[in-house]
Parts: structure tokens; sequence; C-alpha cells
């Protein structure tokens, strides 16, 4: 679970900004909370949304979650500079150092991990670890302006044993500037990094405005659970569909993908003959995703949706003909359907997008409905739908707001910071300006023409 995020010099982010997924003391919606291991305190959040006027920073803090991400899992290579973005409005920022800090609660420890990074190396790198209720320090890491890469690891880390003390100095000696720790020590196969590793890697889940995260169709042909699953949310929903099935083709590359080099063609079959699902987009606004069926063969995966005709008889439609909402919606489901399968942390970004406001709404009763007491995982979104602005469906502390301010830097803060009672109707409140986060429209200039008089 991710309990706070913390960040500096991001984006349009100037100042420290503080995410945190920890509740208040706010009595409401005890559902919501996540239960954690007895004497553990204080509680978790289930979900968090975000609200801002648009070019305030919504997508920048998911893209500061994505950076870190990145960063940690994927790495650099040699001499590669690191894709850091400063804030950019202020002469001192822009060659300054980026500070990202994440404490998350995993496999029953807490983790503090963080890093400061400019484009050239990381400068910094320190990890925390609470296995029980007494923090011990894992590592701390320093890079000089030589790119000299200092590690002081705790004894947790290095243990007692000679060996494994000099494996780590190795390791340390042979970390890049621009490399993190973390990373060369997972790399380096050194188990007790691994946990942290792995919650970035599995758990962690961000999902941009426009992206489809699993390759739907592909399990759809798998699972009778999933599919049956889909279809019946899609049916509950007011789609007009009645089910979805999943439907094999014979690969045509020259119709399905005209143009296709024969070199492009090779990689593809070979990367699936190892295993690997490759999904695509048509121009047309379709999806496919190729993989190999029982055979060991390459096929092509499309879905299709059953609607029942006047006639009684079932009609089948292509997943692209369906409502761009539809499509979203589908996109998306995977998330209600795995929320009991283990811990995921997904972040969204425009939850609400070509969705229909109720539609929005049935999301987030769903997901909060299937969650049990002790099911640890998380749903932190972004969206302008004020009608989700409602404490008969969120609590206070769930609620955030971004807003920049005169000099173009963006401010972060929550509804429970604000003090509002729990029966204010804070989406009226919203709108007219109470709390910040929307735009301040200036009036429009009238277009006027003037024909050249001859």
């Amino acid at each position: 679970m991710l309990l706070q995020f913390t960040f500096e010099n991001f984006a349009c982010f100037a100042e420290e900004s503080h995410f945190s997924m920890v509740a208040s003391p706010d009595e409401e919606h005890s559902d919501h909370l996540v239960l954690t291991e007895t004497g553990r305190k204080p509680s978790v959040l289930r979900t968090a949304v975000l609200y801002g006027a648009n070019a305030h920073g919504k997508t920048k803090l998911v893209e500061a979650l994505s950076f870190a991400q990145l960063l940690v899992v994927k790495g650099t290579k040699s001499g590669q500079s690191i894709r850091v973005s400063p804030f950019r409005l202020d002469k001192n920022l822009r060659e300054a150092t980026s500070r990202f800090e994440f404490v998350i609660h995993y496999l029953s420890v807490e983790y503090t991990y963080g890093f400061v990074v400019d484009s050239e190396r990381v400068h910094e790198e320190w990890l925390y670890a609470r296995p029980n209720v007494r923090e011990v320090m894992l590592f701390e890491r320093l890079s000089d302006e030589n790119g000299k890469v200092t590690v002081e690891p705790g004894p947790s880390l290095a243990g007692r044993i000679k060996k494994e003390q000099q494996f780590l100095e190795f390791i340390a000696k042979g970390t890049r500037p621009n490399q993190l720790f973390l990373t060369e020590a997972v790399d380096r196969n050194v188990e007790k990094l691994e946990p942290l590793y792995n919650w970035f890697k599995e758990v962690l889940t961000i999902i941009s405005a426009s992206a489809r995260f699993q390759p739907i169709e592909v399990r759809s042909n798998l699972e009778e659970d999933f599919v049956k699953f889909i279809g019946e949310f899609l049916n509950k929903a007011g789609t007009g569909i009645e089910s979805v099935e999943a439907v094999e083709e014979e690969i045509d590359y020259d119709k399905h993908m005209p143009g296709i080099s024969e070199e492009f063609r090779n990689e593809i079959e070979t990367d699936i003959k190892k295993g690997a699902i490759i999904s695509f987009t048509t121009m047309e606004g379709g999806s496919f995703s190729i993989c190999t069926d029982g055979t060991g063969k390459p096929v092509m995966v499309r879905l299709k949706t059953v609607h029942n005709g006047k006639d009684g008889l079932q009609v089948r439609f292509d997943f692209e003909e369906e409502s761009a909402g539809t499509q979203r919606l589908m996109d998306i489901l995977p998330i209600l359907a795995d929320v009991r399968a283990g811990e995921k942390v997904y972040v969204i970004d425009e939850l609400d997008r070509k969705l229909h406001p109720l539609l929005s709404r049935l999301f987030i009763e769903s997901y909060l409905e299937q969650c049990s007491d002790s099911q640890r995982g998380q749903l932190i979104f972004t969206t302008h739908d004020t009608h989700l602005l409602d404490l008969n469906l969120l609590r206070r502390d769930e609620v955030w707001f971004l807003q920049k301010d005169s000099e173009g830097g963006t401010k972060l803060y929550s509804l429970s910071d604000l003090k509002v009672r729990s029966d204010l109707k804070i989406e009226k409140g919203y709108l007219n300006g109470r709390f910040g986060g929307i735009p301040f429209i200036k009036p429009v200039p009238l277009f006027s023409s003037t024909k050249e008089k001859h």
C-alpha cells in the first residue's frame, strides 16, 4: 500500500508537495479504511481523487509517480541522461535537483525510500525499513561531483558475514552515477531489497488517460470467469451489451497489418514463440492481440460484443464498433475483476474520460463494495467529474485539490485540511471556487473583422 508520496521540483511542482493515503481521524465511511496489522496505526485509505483545473498539475502528479517507477524498474544505460523535468519558471530551479520519497507498506514491512536526482546523476538515495516498531537503515547512498558512488549499508542489509559485506561494497563500486543503487543491487540478486523493487514493478500500476493496461482480448479468451464478469458488468451499466466473446483468427499480415516489413514480422513471431503477448491498435480505433494458441501457433484474438436484436436473435459487433465510453469502460474493468486477486495500487489519470458521470460513480462504488476488510488494494485517480464530490460517496481525506499560484507553481492539499463540515455540499462549494482547483476564466475578447474598402 502507498502511505505517502513526497516530491519537489518536478514539472509544475516547484515546492515540496505531500500526498498522503494515511487516514485522518474522520469517522465517516470507516469501511474505506484498510485494516493493517494489530497495533499499527493510523489506518490507510483505499481511494483518493484529485481535482484541479486544466494545466494545474493532475497529470503531472501521475507523471511524477511514473518517473520514479520507471527509474527504479527500468534504470538507465551507461551515459544516458536521467529524464527528470524540473520546474522551469524559476531560473534557480531549472538546474537544481529533484527529490522523490515514498512511504509504503508491503508484506508486513513499512519502507521509506527516496532519492535526489538531476539529469546527470543520483545525488542521494536512502532506504529505511520498519519491520516492527523500530525503524532500521538499510542503506544510504551519495554520489559526488566526480561520479564516485558511496553506499553505507545498515547492519540489517549487510549482515555479519564478511562475504556479504564485501559483495555489497562491490555492487556499490559498480553502481553508475546515473543508476539507482536499489536497481543495481536487485539486478545483482540482493534478495533483501527485492520486496521493495517488486512493489514498484508489480504493485504500483499507472494507467494514463488513453492507455490500455491489459490485453483483455487474450484474457477473455483464456479465463471464462473474467469474460463473464465483463459481460455482466457492461449489461448492468446499461450499454446494451448482453455478453462478450473472444474470437481467434488466423493471422493475415497483409490484411491486418498492411505494409509491415518482413523484419518486423519475424520479430513478432519470435517474441510470440517465447510466450509474449503483443497488442495492437488499428487506425479505426479497434484493437487486437497476437499470442499462441494451444499448439504454439501464432493467432490473432479479437473481442466481440453480443447484443440482442429486435427479432430475438443475437448480433455480434467488433470492439471498435462500440462507443468510445464503452471501450474506455472495458479497458479499466480488469481493475474490478482483480480486486480480490492481490495487492495493487492503481493510479488512473482521467478516470472519467469518455464516461457518463453515473458510470464513473458506478465504477467507484463497485470497487469499494468488492473490497474485503483485509484487502490491500488502492485506487487513486484524477477526474473533472464533480458529481463524485459527494461525502455520501467519499471521505473528506480522500478528496484532493491542485491549484496553481501566481508564479505558476502547483499547490496540493486535501479537503480534510480545509476543516469543512461532513454535511457540506462540496460539489457546489467546489464549483463556486470555495476550495480552489478551478479555472479562473477571464473575459473572452469578441472577434471582429472589417472588410477592406476599395
